[in-house]
């Protein structure tokens, strides 16, 4: 995963040390050594992620966060507090001030890895919600901020089976007003995940007879808990179940001896996280779905792929992306032959594999007739982007609407990895379409590349 790192230390040795790590790691990294100059930098460069220590002589590391959470432009972007103070009291002063973790040192690095893979992860996928309300808004939609979220009333899964450690973790949230259930049995563990009604899970790494990992493997297939964020409660000598856990996707973890404030304020982040994603993803759903669906298909229409992708192609925060153009080739045959009503279904049903296999976080739009244009988020790699989209290919040459009926399409796909002009981005996906059709159709044209049979149409290409 690729993303922007900032990281802030006073001390040279330790900020060179972690800059060579991250940019081991394929991560572009940018240092500084005063507090004051943060949120200007961060404003500016507008990084994925901040490592901030906390000791610093001009600017603590607290008040910087403080800083960052108090602007527009900064507040989104995670933080992950470095320092040498063990008390818990600290960790929950820097809870307090909207840090997302609190790390001791001297640094494990591979657990501060698999922690910054989970926060700039669950970025990304914030961004491009708030970008497609931004386009909401850009359309005269009205989208609704979410203001004073908290965890009131919020309902927790504790799943432990040492008694001692789930009644102390059941009180502690259960006196922040919190609804909780305890389980530890296997059968009601699973019930209980599968009925997606909590608003966090939290996850003992210590279980005897489940493998905690499998229950976050769960939590994350399963499309009801998708989206429910994970705390792991860790004893300190599991750091390597602590990664494994972290990068099949749990939220946080929280390392023991549990201290109650430390909890609540973890759990009060995740649950806060969870229903602001919630009400995003509510707000954007509503308020598109009378102006800017298509109706045939379900999916977005012209006009809200185009005032999202000129968004999506100015936001500077915002990784790289795929950008595919899907053609159906002879489409006007079908409708000859078969009537307006299949060529429907053969519509319908190539927007049914593409929500299938694509994301939430991708964009699907029907861009006119027979075309639709996919933008697959977080996606720079050629080789991968042109494989991700060769299944789409393969899995619409299968769809059978009728027996008499062989659908297939030709797909055009670009990269853009630097800022690009949306226009541009389809001129190049249209450029490469024209070339997979040039090349006898259902094929796959990365643009730039040149086909390995071009046969001679002999005339302009229709469908």
């Amino acid at each position: 995963m690729t993303a922007r790192v900032l990281v802030v230390d006073d001390v040279a040795p330790n900020a060179r040390l972690l800059e060579a790590r991250l940019t081991s790691e394929y991560y572009e990294v940018k240092t500084i050594g005063k507090g004051s100059e943060v949120l200007a930098t961060a404003r500016a460069w507008q990084p994925d992620a901040i490592l901030l220590d906390v000791m610093m002589p001009d600017l603590n590391g607290y008040e910087v966060c403080r800083l960052l959470k108090s602007h527009k432009a900064t507040l989104d972007i995670p933080v992950i507090m470095i320092t040498g103070l063990q008390k818990p009291s600290e960790r929950s002063r820097g809870l307090r001030c909207g840090a997302d973790e609190f790390l001791t040192k001297p640094v494990q690095y591979e657990l501060l890895l698999a922690r910054l893979r989970g926060v700039i992860r669950l970025k990304h996928l914030m961004d491009e919600w708030r970008v497609r309300g931004a386009t909401a808004s850009a359309l005269g939609l009205h989208m609704g901020e979410p203001e004073d979220i908290t965890a009131q009333s919020a309902r927790v899964l504790i799943i432990e089976d040492i008694a001692a450690r789930a009644r102390q973790t059941h009180d502690a949230l259960a006196a922040a007003r919190m609804h909780v259930t305890t389980a530890h049995d296997e059968t009601e563990v699973f019930e209980n995940i599968m009925s997606g009604t909590f608003d966090l899970v939290l996850i003992s790494l210590s279980l005897l007879d489940i493998d905690p990992r499998r229950l976050v493997a769960r939590c994350r297939a399963n499309a009801a808990t998708r989206n429910t964020p994970v705390l792991l409660i860790a004893e300190p000598e599991q750091r390597d179940l602590m990664i494994s856990a972290l990068d099949l996707g749990a939220n946080d973890c929280l390392v023991l001896p549990l201290d109650a404030d430390e909890l609540v304020l973890r759990a009060n982040n995740q649950i806060r996280h969870k229903r602001y994603d919630d009400s995003l993803r509510n707000d954007v759903g509503s308020a598109l779905q009378l102006a800017v669906i298509d109706p045939l298909t379900g999916l977005y229409n012209r006009r809200y792929l185009s005032s999202h992708l000129d968004r999506l192609c100015e936001a500077t925060s915002n990784p790289s992306f795929a950008l595919l153009i899907i053609d159906i080739d002879h489409f006007k045959d079908i409708n000859d032959q078969f009537g307006h009503t299949m060529g429907d279904k053969v519509l319908q049903g190539i927007a049914d594999i593409l929500r299938r296999k694509l994301r939430g976080s991708d964009l699907i739009a029907r861009f006119g007739g027979e075309e639709f244009i996919v933008i697959i988020s977080a996606l720079s790699d050629k080789e991968r982007a042109t494989a991700v989209t060769e299944k789409l290919r393969s899995a619409i040459a299968n769809l059978r609407v009728d027996p008499s009926v062989q659908v297939t399409a030709s797909i055009g796909l670009t990269i853009s990895c630097v800022p690009t002009p949306a226009a541009t981005l389809i001129e190049q996906a249209d450029a490469a379409l024209y070339e997979a059709k040039r090349a006898g159709r259902n094929r796959v044209m990365l643009y730039g590349e040149v086909p390995d049979h071009a046969p001679n149409l002999q005339g302009e290409i229709h469908s």
